[in-house]
């Protein structure tokens, strides 16, 4: 919000802002209401009803029942008003999402990354974007995108400090983006994305202390605490990759060694696969990788446990494992009522959910473990896409009145 900007208007901006809020929640509303839920004048509330109605986020739906006088006009909500883009980068690619003003997805697009450099993936970006906004009605995309990236990011300066996982260090995302998209860019973790994403549109169903892990490439967490995000000091809250599990295991790019993320993501269950592979093992992943070890991948890894075989059932019995105590640890430090398991990993997680609560059961306190959930994401592979997209509906009222 502009900080030259004078008391009336930024008054009409706060009850713009509080009139599209409520008008949201409630989904229907007369004009008395607004009134009752305000306490702002009859003249003032006549002025909003018509900015809301005015820019398309309100549209009429009949007559309210009378209380002595004539019926009052009912407004409906028009989550079809306005659109926000989101896109939230994952294994060499970019999801993106198109949704409307409730984060329901309109339209999706995955698009390769063709390079490892911040450059690549911002052409990458580019070239999808353009593909995505002419499937829609382009006037009607708020002027700004929100991203969710790999690494520790500067939500305030839009820079990634460090991201091991793609090599990148001190990359300014949000410049760059800005610069080849035209348009604003609100930066965040992907999996802080995510959380927000289950927080408010998905799994948590109004619970207000969750814990959202994304499993892919890398780990990550979003922890949400009374209803906020909780970030830390300087936004690297929720690293949980970089938890220490197995003090003499398999070396990160981090530098220390045994950590999570080395323990659980898509890479290393393929690679303990493959090990087992050069051990010998008879498996199925023989054919299901057509003969090549090097093509094997966490999927097929899961897909095999599921279908019988030993040496996959096992692995995926580790995964669970090692899942397992870091998530008993979360539950005796942050004791939340909800743990939601997202990313690709997190989407195959029924296949060990039963191995990994037996786990956490048998590690984590009593009484922070009878208050918690752990369940697969509600929005599945959408889910740090649309919290990246939550980050541009978060500022939508701002950015509609502003447009029209």
């Amino acid at each position: 919000m502009n900080g030259k900007i004078g008391q009336p208007e930024l008054l009409k901006e706060i009850n713009r802002s509080r009139a599209f809020e409520i008008l949201k929640s409630t989904r229907i509303l007369s004009r008395p209401e607004l009134a009752q839920q305000t306490g702002l004048s009859r003249a003032t509330i006549a002025l909003l009803m018509e900015d809301l109605l005015r820019v398309g986020v309100a549209q009429y739906v009949g007559l309210g029942d009378s209380t002595g006088g004539r019926p009052p006009a009912l407004l409906e909500f028009n989550p079809a008003a306005a659109y926000a883009l989101g896109a939230a980068m994952r294994d060499h690619e970019w999801r993106i999402v198109v949704t409307d003003l409730d984060a329901s997805v309109l339209h999706r697009l995955d698009v390769a990354i063709s390079g490892h450099s911040p450059e690549a993936a911002v052409a990458a970006l580019e070239t999808g974007v353009q593909t995505i906004l002419a499937q829609v009605d382009e006037a009607k995309v708020l002027p700004a995108i929100g991203l969710g990236t790999p690494g520790l990011v500067d939500m305030r300066t839009g820079v990634i400090k460090t991201a091991v996982d793609v090599g990148w260090f001190d990359v300014p995302i949000r410049d760059l983006v800005e610069a080849a998209l035209k348009r604003s860019a609100f930066v965040a973790n992907r999996s802080r994305v995510g959380a927000l994403a289950e927080f408010w549109y998905g799994a948590s169903q109004g619970l207000n202390e969750i814990i959202y892990i994304s499993i892919g490439t890398g780990v990550s967490a979003g922890i949400v605490h009374a209803g906020e995000l909780y970030m830390g000091v300087n936004s690297s809250a929720g690293e949980l990759g970089h938890i220490t599990i197995l003090p003499d295991g398999p070396l990160c790019r981090c530098g220390n060694r045994g950590c999570l993320q080395q323990l659980i993501s898509e890479p290393a269950i393929a690679d303990r696969a493959r090990a087992r592979l050069r051990e010998g093992e008879q498996t199925l992943l023989w054919e299901l990788a057509g003969n090549h070890p090097e093509r094997i991948t966490a999927e097929m890894v899961f897909a095999a446990a599921e279908q019988g075989d030993p040496l996959s059932a096992a692995i995926v019995a580790e995964t669970a494992s090692y899942l397992g105590i870091a998530i008993a640890n979360l539950i005796n430090l942050f004791n939340p009522q909800l743990i939601v398991l997202g990313g690709p990993v997190g989407q195959m997680s029924h296949n060990m959910l039963p191995a990994l609560l037996d786990e956490v059961r048998r590690r984590a306190l009593s009484y922070p473990l009878s208050v918690a959930q752990i369940v697969p994401s509600a929005l599945g592979a959408d889910a740090n896409a649309i919290g990246a997209a939550a980050l541009v509906l978060r500022r939508a009222s701002e950015m509609i009145f502003a447009e029209r």
